[in-house]
């Protein structure tokens, strides 16, 4: 019987506390081993009956009785043998009532042949005998009133004198009967509740104990494995890898913009942004692939590498970066979003897990750096390129910060005033192990390391150093990584830098970037006021390269906009970069805010951006990045710019006459 099925038939009368309901057939079955050791007792009275009457034979018909009695002990052997397998109630049924016939047909036949008033007591024990083997009342009720009919037709048939007293006897065994009924249905209606008692508890333990693994198991808010999961998955197939030679596809997932979904429409609708995505990998992945999330927007494949080419693997990740590129219908509103994928075919059986990981996470970072929203396969270009992080990683761990770090400073050029106004600090290392490395490697690596918050803090009392001898006007622009803002005991150790330098507050202006928005928004906030109650101002750099500046404009205390580069080079060939350029100035005046237009390298450019208004400038057409001790030189320096139209400034010339 399926426990299951309890709950559709009505519990048995009497039964008592709770659990599922007890079935008339799971009581009728429990009497199964009582039946078979009832045949194995009525076996052995039989034998014992056929023996007796073979060495010890009696009256006459003998014959006829060891006839009967023969069949009834083969009966009994096979009713043993039946009842060795599980039965249903009706069986069960019929064979007691075997069992009982064929006794009380051996009885009644041996006092039709020869009567003997004291065999009738074999007809009184048919009653209890009945109600003991039985299943069901009805059969124990109908056999007893045989039983006690047997016994009255006996009586009047042979000794009708007696027949008041043997009618007492009759009733005083069906008593018996009824109370052997009784106790033994009792004891089987209690053993039979407490099994299926305990069939429930461990069915609710079992439930219990899937819904505690699917939690260690599953991400709670999308249903994919999670981090643990994945990584037991991983170990898995590693190992397959070393012993069978199968290789298998990893691939790792970051959604590109999630912070401002999650900032400007609510967690809610990040939730449902989340869900949608671990959707959309089920179905790009298929059946043979595990997709994960590992937290976050952080999402992990694991799908068998056949065949084994890039190919292959960029087909799949091209796959999956088309459908998480799909718009998202969050709640009423409807917004489009990206997903970076790095891939790795893992084929190399010497590779740990944490080895492979680390490799498609470089893959994956990559991809966000370059080629935000496409998918990336680690190859030899990257493995060197990642072998050469892990020099710097480790020399960033061992170096000095105040003798290897050094700061340069870039002049920012007042075209209205004709004058420097001010300088950006920008960090350089010459590391003994490594020669001079560039800010675009040791940035990202001391970021990665959390080396960046101690790095900072140097830089920014370099910085305040040098900038003490520096006439009043003179103003200071200090860039802040995504992790110095993401922190606020970074910021407050920033701000008290500057407080004990006795500088004036208004004279340091603080870079931020689009990218440290998008890590926390709430936190880049807070700590963004928390400058601007200090009395600092706040820039926002490498403004345009972004999709959501206009949100920053619009909800932070920004003070100024820096104009990327990467518009400024083309300005004067590339009709789009030029109308870009005219906006972003548009832009700035009509909000009210500072704009520096950075990369100006030719006196061609510098025109051309002076016919659209802008007014603040930095780049090689100024000066390079330069010594401290270069400044004072720098700010005496007269420029006087020719305004031939279109005609190129000679940068390399001016490079060197600034570094010198």
């Amino acid at each position: 019987m399926r426990p299951e099925a309890y709950s559709q038939q009505a519990p048995e009368s009497g039964s008592e506390g709770s659990g599922p309901p007890v079935r008339n057939d799971e009581i009728t079955i429990a009497y199964q081993p009582i039946l078979r050791g009832a045949a194995t007792a009525v076996l052995c009275y039989f034998l014992f009956d056929l023996v007796s009457r073979i060495f010890f034979p009696g009256e006459a018909h003998l014959g006829i009785m060891l006839a009967s009695v023969g069949i009834a002990t083969i009966l009994a052997q096979l009713v043993r043998q039946y009842l060795r397998q599980p039965r249903s109630a009706s069986q069960l049924e019929v064979c007691g009532a075997i069992l009982c016939l064929s006794m009380l047909f051996n009885s009644n036949l041996q006092q039709n042949l020869h009567f003997e008033a004291e065999n009738l007591a074999y007809t009184v024990l048919m009653m209890p005998i009945c109600a003991a083997i039985l299943p069901r009342r009805r059969t124990i009720a109908l056999a007893v009133l045989i039983s006690f009919a047997n016994l009255m037709w006996l009586v009047w048939r042979n000794i009708p004198a007696a027949l008041p007293d043997y009618a007492w006897v009759g009733v005083s065994g069906i008593a018996a009967g009824v109370a052997i009924a009784a106790i033994i249905r009792t004891a089987v209606l209690r053993s039979v509740k407490a099994r299926l008692d305990a069939i429930h508890d461990r069915e609710i333990a079992e439930e219990l104990a899937r819904e505690a693994r699917h939690l260690a198991e599953c991400d709670a808010l999308t249903g994919l494995p999670n981090r643990r999961s994945f990584f037991l998955a991983l170990n898995e197939r590693v190992e397959r890898l070393r012993t069978h030679g199968e290789p298998f596809l990893l691939g790792l997932v970051d959604l590109d913009g999630f912070k401002p979904v999650n900032d400007t429409y609510g967690h809610a609708a990040g939730d449902e942004m989340l869900q949608t995505v671990a959707r959309r990998l089920i179905d790009v992945t298929g059946d043979h692939a595990l997709p994960a999330r590992l937290g976050g927007d952080e999402f992990a494949l694991l799908t068998p590498a056949d065949p084994k080419t890039a190919e292959a693997a960029l087909t799949l990740g091209q796959r999956v970066e088309a459908k998480l590129s799909q718009p998202y219908r969050l709640g009423q509103y409807t917004c489009k979003g990206s997903g970076s994928v790095g891939l790795l075919i893992c084929d190399d059986p010497e590779l740990s897990a944490h080895d492979l990981m680390e490799r498609a996470d470089h893959a994956l970072y990559f991809a966000k750096r370059a080629l935000q929203g496409k998918a990336v396969l680690f190859n030899a270009a990257l493995e060197q390129e990642m072998a050469n992080s892990s020099q710097v990683d480790k020399a960033l761990r061992r170096c000095d910060y105040d003798s290897e770090f050094q700061l340069h400073f870039q002049p920012q050029f007042d075209l209205v005033k004709g004058r420097i106004i001010g300088f950006e600090a920008l960090a350089r290392w010459n590391s003994p192990e490594l020669g001079a490395v560039t800010p675009d490697i040791f940035i990202p690596a001391a970021e990665r390391a959390g080396l960046i918050r101690p790095l900072t803090q140097v830089l920014l009392g370099k910085a305040l150093t040098a900038m003490a001898s520096w006439p009043d006007e003179i103003t200071l622009a200090f860039n802040l990584s995504t992790h110095d803002l993401m922190s606020p005991h970074a910021v407050e150790s920033a701000l008290a830098t500057v407080r004990n330098s006795g500088i004036e507050p208004s004279r340091i202006e603080f870079e931020i970037t689009e990218t440290a928005m998008m890590s926390d928004f709430n936190q880049a906030r807070r700590a963004i006021d928390q400058i601007s109650e200090a009395g600092h101002r706040v820039s926002l750099d490498d403004f345009g390269i972004g999709y959501s500046s206009l949100q920053y404009l619009q909800l932070l205390p920004v003070s100024k906009l820096k104009i990327d580069h990467s518009f400024v080079r083309n300005i004067l060939e590339d009709t789009a970069a030029f109308k870009i350029v005219r906006t972003l100035l548009s832009l700035s005046r009509t909000l009210g805010l500072g704009c520096v237009v950075e990369g100006v390298e030719t006196e061609a450019q510098m025109h051309i951006l002076r016919t659209m208004g802008a007014r603040h400038i930095q780049g090689y057409l100024i000066g390079a990045p330069m010594p401290a001790a270069s400044i004072p030189s720098a700010l005496n320096q007269t420029y006087d710019f020719n305004p031939v139209r279109g005609r190129p400034g000679p940068a390399d010339a001016i490079r060197q006459a600034s570094v010198q």
